[in-house]
């Protein structure tokens, strides 16, 4: 009997043991989403104006500054549709409108969102999570009409 007391006080010592090394409370961490994904702009008309927007909610439990950059990729070209930056607070989401046009022939085209935290929260302690950027982006293809041939007989 004495050996099996001794035995599960070294089991539960071990389990209190391992407990220690696994994160309790919170994992603070930043959402970015198309809002209306599948509404997103898949095949464009050059010289229209098309429109998406996007959503960063802060689920980091203090206020965060955000900074933000959406660019139009096509033809091995990027463009800077705006860069700018964002404060949100606690629990709170912020949703961005972009409209854009493209004015060239092109194949196939990205809109590319990428978000920074302006500071690393300090609750943090997923080193998985620490100094990463947040990435969003969808492909479009543009459309063509039928291409009408004159020859002469």
């Amino acid at each position: 009997m004495k050996y099996v007391a001794i035995a599960f006080v070294l089991i539960v010592a071990g389990f209190v043991v391992a407990l220690q090394f696994i994160p309790i409370g919170i994992e603070p961490l930043t959402e970015m989403y198309f809002e209306n994904h599948t509404e997103l702009p898949a095949y464009l008309f050059l010289n229209q104006t098309y429109n998406f927007s996007f959503s960063i909610h802060n689920l980091e439990y203090i206020d965060m500054d955000y900074n933000y950059s959406i660019a139009l990729g096509y033809n091995n070209k990027t463009y800077v549709l705006e860069k700018n930056n964002v404060t949100i607070k606690n629990n709170e989401t912020t949703t961005i409108f972009q409209e854009f046009a493209i004015l060239e022939n092109f194949e196939r085209g990205v809109i590319d969102i990428t978000l920074d935290k302006n500071f690393e929260n300090p609750m943090q302690k997923d080193p998985n999570l620490i100094n990463r950027s947040i990435d969003i982006h969808f492909w479009f293809e543009e459309i063509t009409g039928p291409t009408i041939i004159v020859t002469s007989d």
